[in-house]
This record gives structure tokens, C-alpha cells and sequence, in this order.
């Protein structure tokens, strides 16, 4: 059994070097880089499920799980902003348009250091919660009903 945080710090990584490889203007990189931040995306999506229940207990987990996935809305909305607010920025007046990397590269770059500092979050995460993990994996039942007290 491999911990949640640690499949969570798994995908930050491959998404954060997915949004600086993107800063490369060949097709394979954009291909590559789109399905690295898709499986990414998902699997935080999925995995965040199964570790919010563990971490906090079936007590509440509706309200627990939404203030945990409340990332995915308001990313969506900072990062589509930001990325229109640069591409403005970028678009030749004279056509009003925009074409290849340099449009979206500073998003790009930006987004990328984003997913870094998640990633270290994440790793923080798992350094936190490994003593729980370890207790589970060690326990027969392999119940996700105790709480994590947190450590100062």
C-alpha cells in the first residue's frame, strides 16, 4: 500500500516538468505535455478522494472533501484568467492575434513554478502523515476511522 500523499507528490512532479516542457514549441512535447498534465489532474482528482477519508474520518466528508477539491474551480478560474491577461499582453494590435509560444509561455512558465511549490506542499504531506500510513499498513483491519493529530 502506497500512501495517497506520496501518489499526490508523484503527480505534482510529472505535472510541473509537463508545464515547463511545454515551453519547447515541437508537437511531441505539446502531446506529451497534454497527457501528463490530463493523467496528473485525474489522479490528484481520485486519489484526493481516498485521502480525505483517510486523513479526516467518514465523519463529514462531504463538507471535508469539497474544501479539499475547492483547488480545482478556482485554479480553473485563476488560470484561465492569467492566461487571457498574458495573451492580451502578447497579441499584435495590428491583427489582434496571437500565434505560437510566446503567447502562452509566461503562463506556461508560471503554472509549472505552481506546480512546484504544490509539489513541496505535497512532500510536506507526506512527511506529516507517513507515522499514520505506517500504523494502517501495519494495522489487520486497515480501517481509515482515526483522526491525525497533528504535530507542532
Amino acid at each position: 500500500m502506497v500512501p495517497g500523499p506520496a501518489f499526490i507528490v508523484g503527480a505534482m512532479v510529472s505535472m510541473a516538468g509537463a508545464f515547463f516542457l511545454l515551453q519547447n514549441a515541437t508537437n511531441l512535447c505539446l502531446l506529451m505535455s497534454t497527457a501528463i498534465i490530463g493523467f496528473g489532474t485525474g489522479a490528484i482528482t481520485a486519489i484526493s478522494v481516498s485521502t480525505t477519508t483517510e486523513l479526516f474520518g467518514p465523519d463529514n466528508f462531504g463538507v471535508n472533501h469539497n474544501l479539499v477539491v475547492a483547488n480545482i474551480p478556482l485554479g480553473s478560474f485563476i488560470f484561465g484568467d492569467l492566461a487571457a491577461l498574458l495573451y492580451h499582453k502578447d497579441v499584435d494590435h495590428a491583427s489582434g492575434k496571437c500565434m505560437g509560444l510566446q503567447c502562452y509561455s509566461m503562463t506556461f512558465l508560471i503554472w509549472g513554478s505552481l506546480c512546484s511549490f504544490g509539489t513541496i506542499i505535497a512532500i510536506i504531506l507526506h512527511f506529516r502523515t507517513r507515522n499514520f500510513y505506517w500504523q494502517i499498513m501495519k494495522s489487520p483491519k486497515h480501517t481509515f476511522q482515526h483522526h491525525i493529530q497533528p504535530s507542532c
